[in-house]
């Protein structure tokens, strides 16, 4: 087994390190990844299926 030094990505998840926030966990790389081999890259995001200004 060998230090493989400060770890960036594992299991396709980014790995970002703040000074106070501690540790914050990504996975938009993957989706870019997926989204790109499936040709939907170029996709616009769909509106929420919810309106959330209703009370219920």
């Amino acid at each position: 087994m060998k230090d493989l030094g400060v770890v960036d990505v594992i299991l396709n998840t980014n790995v970002l390190r703040g000074d106070d926030v501690g540790i914050t966990l990504l996975q938009s790389h993957y989706v870019e990844k997926v989204t790109s081999r499936f040709g939907y890259s170029d996709c616009k995001p769909s509106p929420p299926l919810y309106d959330p200004s209703v009370l219920i």
